[in-house]
């Protein structure tokens, strides 16, 4: 069943985390910007951000009150960016290096994002944290685990289990892939 009925490209949707909602980047005013629609597929498509820069969505978090996504900088490449669905919406930046990071998806507890890398010179896997146990974003946060060892495939998304002990993942030799993950 047709989702959206506007002529532009509309793609990459990424499920709310109780499944009444889609978010997706749409080019249908000349740059990739975030909507979001119920998915019952009624009422019209709402803008979340729009800006000139290129935006893809990765995931939105379990609280449904985050959604991560990625912008395209020619300076800094790649980049991971989360747009608060509450307050203000003011987005603010996760990660922005001089290399490649997307794919960033929150952990169940939304206390880690994963998100690939190419900061070694192949794509890996790494987490970071993203929320305190009291609630707090953790930004500017220069702690990082890297969690794959043989590279990660670049069409491959990462996920968490259920309880969040775990992520699955395609290696860059094309393996399905799990890693045990321990809070500390």
């Amino acid at each position: 069943t047709r989702f959206t009925f506007d002529p532009g490209v509309d793609e990459a949707p990424v499920w709310s985390p109780d499944g009444s909602r889609l978010v997706f980047h749409s080019d249908r005013k000349g740059h990739y910007d975030l909507y979001q629609k119920t998915t019952s597929g009624a009422g019209v498509e709402e803008v979340l951000f729009e800006s000139p820069v290129p935006k893809t969505p990765f995931d939105w978090s379990s609280d449904g009150k985050f959604i991560s996504y990625g912008t395209t900088e020619v300076k800094t490449k790649s980049d991971i960016w989360i747009l608060p669905l509450e307050g203000g919406k003011k987005p603010f930046i996760f990660l922005q290096t001089d290399f490649d990071e997307y794919n960033a998806m929150f952990s169940p507890d939304n206390r880690w994002i994963a998100y690939q890398s190419n900061e070694s010179g192949n794509f890996e896997l790494y987490i970071r944290p993203f929320m305190g146990t009291d609630g707090t974003i953790a930004v500017n946060q220069t702690r990082k685990w890297q969690v794959s060892v043989n590279g990660v495939s670049n069409s491959s998304q990462v996920r968490w289990s259920r309880d969040g002990k775990q992520l699955y993942y395609v290696s860059g030799d094309k393996k399905m892939m799990v890693a045990d993950v321990k809070a500390i």
